[in-house]
């Protein structure tokens, strides 16, 4: 029995999907009646290919590698990508000069893709090396960076930073600029921005890219090509966040949450190679079981880190370090770095401890104390046996800024009824004093703050803020008042060091320090009575401690009023006011002129006396007028918008320019050694500082 030979179709109908009648069995064939009628080559292949159409990726890249080898003088000017010995030694040119520039959102070749998900665990080894050569220059939408900038930057990175955050260990050297870009040019370039951040030579670099860099974030998650280097980005970009002046512009919790649910998606959070996550049959590979957990606690360590330092309660799967076999868990422990296993069970008490008090009732002022209180002693308890195992100085330090967090929530129970914890808080008094001695020697040594991580910058203004609550109760008296004070200067020293640009998020909360400590009316309510002990906003965890004395200083100084319990604050004068800018002041004359006819009343003495050595000089007994909100007191005239009105964040100032009048500016005098003696901190204004490669 004879069968017929199947039909096959000519190219053009077969790119089209459209029925074709050519008769392939003669020789030559005739062309088919569609290819006839529109004047087409009919063209019938051996074996059927379909996509013969070049994509623009791979046109681009043609393009390129054309223009390479006609610049180099080498090759021939007409061969094309697949008559290449080694495609994947390709380099594509990035001459200035020429106008070729990288494309970031080209797709990426097969070893760029994620072991697990495309070609298996060996996929990364059994891919050809990437040709070595020196770095080629890089463009991020339109802006350059030419080769030296990014060996400086790639430089800095890996000798200062990665060693916090040791999460790209791949047969790449520290050097291979041009393999991290091959690999994910998000990983690249997020490697390039942190490595700028006191990159003197170029400042361009980084006020450029940091605005470039987001949207490249998404399209790299868009695209779902390298999934393993895009988690490696975020996890990046959300230790040491981007500059901005507004905590409502940062996308560090949405990038994080992001990397999270990608390493969730792609397995990382089972043990194994991610067999149950993939398309095709993988191989049992120990290294990238290693690989993988490494990962997958670095996920879990970034994203507590980052809802701690918000506020917000953490959403990653924390009850357990790993899921799967328990005996497979086990067998991976000896195989990870102590001070990684050390990290991730400190921060996985202080998840459960975020988690469990958000469970009571702090919402409340009226909260069950003693359960409140129970629940901070048995979570310190945890912290402290760690203690022991620390494996490191900077290991230890990470465990006190967590117990600082548990700690805060003691700012919860009602300071009256049953009243303050005095032994409690007189051991946070001494562990903020402890840590930000540490922070301030380590910053000495070794420049500690233009590298730390941004949970430590946060923590070190929590800490500050402690410590003035705690000089300015009525159990003052217990603590040991001039190393408070010492240690706050620290902070405030330790904040304006992590500014990266003039008016972000450090310098400016730098200027929060200092106006809060000069302030005689901080805490102090309208019958004039003085309560630090307490919290008005309730919701943000242990930052609430921080979010809530932003909210003091827009009273005092951003001329707004207390939104919590219907308790208006009582604002300075505004001739006390020395860094409320002159705008400010016209439209307060302008928009409420009844403010000016309010009675004055003497402010009630201090309950303590602060050393005020070196202070800028303040009037103590400047009088106070009391505000009226009768008259329609409106927000929208006093250029708040109103949405940004809603969130006690960091945009208490989003719309003060502290450098347009430097005349106004104070300076910060930085507690020295010994204490009678006082150095300026310099000027608010000032650029920031760091290193310079080269």
């Amino acid at each position: 029995m004879t069968t017929q030979p199947r039909r096959k179709a000519c190219v053009e109908c077969r790119q089209q999907k459209i029925r074709c009648d050519v008769e392939q069995h003669k020789t030559p064939h005739e062309p088919c009646s569609r290819c006839k009628k529109m004047n087409l080559e009919c063209r019938i292949l051996p074996t059927s290919t379909r996509n013969l159409r070049q994509t623009k990726a791979e046109m681009r890249r043609e393009l390129e590698e054309l223009r390479w080898n006609m610049r180099q003088g080498g090759g021939d000017p007409l061969s094309t990508p697949g008559s290449l010995g080694d495609a994947s030694s390709f380099r594509s040119p990035h001459d200035p000069a020429n106008g070729s520039f990288s494309n970031p959102s080209a797709p990426r070749t097969d070893a760029s893709m994620s072991p697990a998900l495309e070609n298996g665990p060996n996929a990364a080894k059994d891919a050809k090396p990437i040709a070595a050569g020196p770095t080629i220059s890089r463009s991020l939408d339109g802006f350059v960076v030419d080769a030296r900038k990014i060996d400086d930057c790639f430089a800095l990175f890996f000798t200062q930073y990665h060693p916090l955050l040791p999460i790209l260990e791949s047969s790449l050297s520290p050097n291979s600029a041009n393999g991290y870009y091959e690999l994910s040019p998000l990983l690249f370039w997020c490697i390039v921005v942190t490595g700028a951040r006191h990159y003197l030579e170029d400042r361009s670099i980084l006020n450029k890219v940091s605005q470039l860099i987001t949207p490249l974030a998404f399209s790299s998650m868009a695209l779902r090509a390298a999934p393993i280097s895009v988690i490696q980005g975020l996890l990046i970009l959300c230790t040491w966040r981007l500059p901005t002046n507004s905590m409502y512009k940062d996308m560090t919790h949405v990038l994080c949450g992001a990397a999270v649910h990608l390493a969730t998606q792609i397995g990382l959070h089972v043990t194994g190679v991610g067999q149950d996550f993939a398309r095709t049959p993988l191989k049992t590979d120990q290294e990238q079981k290693i690989l993988r957990a490494k990962l997958w606690m670095q996920c879990v360590i970034v994203s507590i880190r980052t809802s701690c330092a918000e506020g917000i309660p953490p959403l990653v799967i924390a009850e357990s370090f790993y899921d799967g076999d328990e005996k497979e868990r086990e067998d991976l422990l000896g195989y990870l770095p102590p001070d990684l296993q050390f990290n991730h069970q400190l921060h996985i008490i202080l998840h459960k401890a975020m988690a469990a008090m958000a469970r009571t009732d702090i919402k409340t002022v009226n909260c069950d104390a003693r359960n409140l209180r129970s629940l901070i002693t048995i979570f310190d308890s945890q912290l402290l046996s760690l203690a022991a195992s620390s494996p490191s100085e900077l290991d230890s330090f990470q465990l006190n800024c967590a117990r600082i967090h548990v700690l805060a929530f003691h700012f919860f129970a009602h300071p009256v009824n049953p009243g303050p914890d005095a032994e409690s808080l007189s051991r946070l008094y001494s562990l903020c004093i402890s840590t930000l001695q540490t922070a301030h020697a380590m910053t000495q040594q070794a420049n500690f703050a233009f590298i730390s991580q941004s949970f430590i910058d946060r923590t070190v203004t929590l800490a500050g803020f402690v410590i003035l609550k705690l000089t300015r109760s009525h159990i003052h008296q217990h603590f040991d008042l001039a190393a408070g004070e010492q240690a706050y200067y620290n902070a405030a020293q330790f904040s304006k060091a992590t500014s990266l640009q003039n008016g972000d998020l450090g310098e400016r909360c730098c200027q929060i320090l200092k106006d809060l400590w000069q302030s005689n009316r901080v805490f102090r309510r309208r019958d004039g009575s003085i309560e630090s002990l307490g919290i008005r906003l309730r919701t943000r965890l242990s930052m609430s401690v921080s979010f809530d004395m932003f909210w003091y200083w827009r009273e005092e100084f951003g001329q707004m009023y207390n939104p919590y319990n219907g308790e208006e604050g009582l604002p300075a004068n505004a001739r006390s006011r020395p860094t409320t800018p002159d705008y400010e002041r016209e439209m307060t004359q302008t928009t409420a002129p009844g403010m000016s006819q309010a009675h004055t009343v003497t402010a009630p003495p201090q309950p303590i006396k602060m050393d005020t050595h070196g202070l800028p000089p303040q009037s103590m007994g400047t009088q106070s007028a009391p505000m009226s909100f009768d008259g329609g007191w409106d927000g929208e005239a006093y250029m708040f918008p109103p949405m940004l009105d809603q969130f006690p964040d960091y945009d208490w100032a989003a719309s003060f320019d502290f450098s347009q009048d430097p005349s106004q500016m104070q300076h910060i005098p930085q507690m020295p050694q010994p204490l009678q003696q006082s150095v300026d901190m310099g000027p608010m204004n000032a650029g920031p500082t760091g290193y310079q490669y080269g």
